[in-house]
Order: structure tokens, then C-alpha cells, then sequence
């Protein structure tokens, strides 16, 4: 009976480092790639009451944070999951307000830090003063 647990376990532990490293695999397929050489990108900003600003930029970047460190768009603390933005175009979020900066790329969410999202040319980004958690 000891035996047949520990072979149980066994082939469930194989079965999981299995199925981690297929996906990672996968990721690396399939991640978003980056693009060399020169691109426009335009960033759309919305600070709650102080309305939009558009921002475009002609760069030789790969990553979105990049574009917008250099061109002083933004500041941010470097945290666990890449730079998590806490001011953009002068305007810092409060967070005794709840308020964080949220990055959309044509109005859906991206997921991944600005430091880590590839850019392309012609992209659109939006970066928006969000309340609540």
C-alpha cells in the first residue's frame, strides 16, 4: 500500500513538472515579440478631472516604459511584476484615494508592467487614472 501511495505521487509530481514546462514553452512561442528599429507610438493620457493629453513618440525602443521614462511621461517604482507607474505627465496617483494608473492598448487592459509591453509601429496606448482597487 506504501508502495502504490508513493508511486501515485510520483507520477502526479512528473505529471505537473510536465505540464509547467509545456507551458512555458508555450510563452516563450508565443509572447509578444518585440520590433527593432524606428516606430511611432501614440499615448493617450486621462487624469480623471484634468482631461486627455495625446503624447506621440518616434523611437527606436522595444519596450513601452522605455519611450516613456526617457521622454520623462512617467515615474514609477521597479516592484515585483516590473515598474508599477505612480505618476504620469506630472500627475501622481493618491493612494489614499485608491488611485493607480492603468495601461490599456486600444481600450483593452494590458497585462503585463510598461517596462515588459512590446511596442510595435502605429500602436496606441492609453494610460489611465483609475480609482479603486
Amino acid at each position: 500500500m506504501k508502495n502504490k501511495k508513493q508511486k501515485s505521487t510520483l507520477i502526479a509530481v512528473i505529471a505537473l513538472v510536465a505540464v509547467i514546462a509545456v507551458a512555458g514553452l508555450c510563452y516563450l512561442k508565443f509572447k509578444p515579440g518585440t520590433t527593432e528599429g524606428s516606430k511611432e507610438i501614440t499615448v493617450k493620457v486621462s487624469a480623471l478631472d484634468q482631461g486627455e493629453e495625446t503624447f506621440t513618440y518616434q523611437t527606436d525602443a522595444e519596450y513601452l516604459g522605455e519611450v516613456l521614462t526617457d521622454n520623462k511621461l512617467i515615474e514609477g517604482e521597479d516592484g515585483q511584476y516590473g515598474m508599477f507607474i505612480t505618476t504620469v505627465n506630472h500627475v501622481k496617483a493618491d493612494d489614499s484615494k485608491q488611485q493607480w494608473w492603468c495601461i490599456t492598448k486600444g481600450g483593452e487592459q494590458v497585462n503585463t508592467s510598461a517596462d515588459q509591453t512590446p511596442i510595435q509601429d502605429g500602436d496606441q496606448y492609453e494610460l489611465t487614472l483609475t480609482e479603486g482597487y
